[in-house]
């Protein structure tokens, strides 16, 4: 590969990114409807420390391949080079197609959910506003369009940005340690209701299922872990600063205050929004100055969230398109040396999610679609190149800077079993009986994409593409 973009990023920098990526506090915040609905604080707690662990595995896994081969590609790069030669070039065509769906829709999903937690504001203080779709979907591409102009005029500032955010992101974990136990204007729960009673909210689930669901509001939390390696070809020392950065762990102790303080979940989950957020602490406040003043340190987060995972992800649309791999290839594997980012590849993602969103019209369940498809494609790429490492004897990775040995194989051993049990819950509904308007249409956009995925690969990849080069010297 030609270096076409400057390597200014340090271990530092993309640790911090990695950080607001993840945006722990932000993630838990969008998705407490998954837990919350389906067995209450019990299963939030505990199912995030399960899911903290499985992530760390998870981590563990890509930063040994991702210390052998630091390229903006990363898992459909990975994936080439791990899979036997005859099946190399369509392993990494499928991982490409995964691995840019996943960041494009996770991106989407992290601008919804901004938009939601917006007008969810305006109803703390107008309780009778009833945000239409078509609000939420304007809104939606007003986020969209601002964080687009942040990143195109202020790429250069873009490192400052994500230390102020792990600041912000700081502040807001300390203000609502501080300010929920003190207030608690509906009391406090006991240990025991927290850490040991389920709470069945109707979901309609059996209980065993509600605890599986329920992993899925920390698997959107870390689903950020694999798109770092797409900003490889702009870190300084890749081969040991990207495998350090993808690993980053908080949450539980910003949900502690919360589960102890938590109102009635009846009303929490009942929010016009589809956001719990803003009522949980309205209720443990009991004050609408107070519940916005935490409210907004978690709606800052989100933006900043937003303008990170739209970097990573225009770097990953450039490096799949630079390989041949998506139509448009000469428009989309160019960069601006003037914006010094992929300027088309940045384009391109943010009139997809603009797209995207319009099923807001049809579907007001359609921030679980996003969410969905974007952990269930996040979640496949980066289970290919785990897996293909681990059959093939972990002999390629042997000897890198971040080889892990036997600690490594049990990492992939956790991992694997992850990926195994997650993609197919993704596209479950969380409420049963199913209707048009509830259920989890992952499933329809993820086969939408496949369909575009394999319409071009007859049309173009089979014949044409041959995956990337097979050296990264000089990177």
């Amino acid at each position: 590969y030609v270096q076409e973009m400057p390597r200014t990023k340090t271990f530092l920098n993309l640790w911090l990114m990695t950080i607001v990526l993840s945006s722990v506090p932000y993630g838990l915040s969008t998705t407490f409807f998954y837990t919350l609905g389906n067995g209450g604080p019990l299963v939030a707690l505990w199912d995030w420390i399960i899911m903290s662990f499985i992530y760390v595995c998870v981590a563990t896994s890509l930063g040994e391949i991702a210390s052998k081969y630091p390229v903006s590609g990363g898992v459909y790069y990975w994936s080439y080079m791990l899979a036997p030669p005859k099946l190399a070039p369509l392993m990494s065509w499928i991982v490409g197609w995964l691995a840019v769906v996943g960041n494009i829709t996770v991106t989407l999903a992290v601008n919804f959910a901004t938009t939601q937690l917006i007008l969810s504001s305006v109803i703390l203080f107008y309780p009778d506003y009833v945000p239409l779709p078509w609000h939420t979907v304007l809104a939606c591409w007003a986020t969209i369009l601002l964080l687009g102009v942040i990143a195109i005029l202020g790429q250069r500032y873009l490192p400052y940005v994500d230390m102020f955010t792990i600041a912000w992101i700081v502040a807001a974990v300390l203000a609502t340690v501080i300010t929920l136990p003190i207030k608690a204007a509906l009391g406090r729960r006991s240990a025991a209701e927290v850490f040991t009673e389920f709470m069945d909210m109707g979901a309609g689930w059996p209980v065993g299922m509600q605890w599986v669901l329920g992993l899925i509001q920390g698997a959107y939390c870390f689903s950020a872990t694999g798109m770092l390696p797409a900003m490889s070809e702009e870190a300084k020392s890749p081969e040991t600063t990207i495998p350090r950065a993808i690993s980053g762990l908080l949450g539980f102790m910003f949900l502690l205050p919360i589960m102890f303080t938590l109102g009635d979940l009846a009303t929490i989950l009942a929010s016009p929004t589809g956001q719990p957020l803003p009522e949980i602490y309205l209720e443990a406040t009991g004050s609408n100055s107070a519940a916005f003043g935490l409210f907004f340190l978690i709606l800052v987060i989100g933006l900043s969230c937003g303008l990170a995972c739209s970097q990573a992800t225009s770097r990953c649309v450039w490096a799949f398109a630079r390989d041949g791999g998506l139509p448009g290839q000469k428009w989309l594997s160019k960069t601006s040396k003037r914006a010094e980012m992929p300027l088309n590849g940045f384009i391109l993602q943010s009139v997809i999610q603009c797209a995207l969103a319009c099923i807001y019209f049809g579907s007001t369940a359609a921030f679980n679609a996003f969410l969905g498809v974007s952990v269930l494609c996040l979640g496949g790429s980066c289970f290919v190149p785990i897996l293909l490492s681990f059959c093939g004897g972990r002999k390629q990775i042997m000897g890198t800077k971040f080889y892990k040995g036997k600690i490594g194989f049990a990492a992939n051993v956790v991992a694997i079993m992850w990926f195994i049990l997650a993609i197919p819950i993704l596209s479950f509904p969380t409420i049963l009986p199913v209707t048009e308007v509830n259920m989890n249409y992952a499933a329809v956009v993820f086969v939408g994409f496949a369909l575009i995925s394999v319409i071009w690969y007859v049309i173009r990849g089979r014949s044409h593409y041959r995956g990337p080069p097979d050296g990264h010297t000089g990177l």
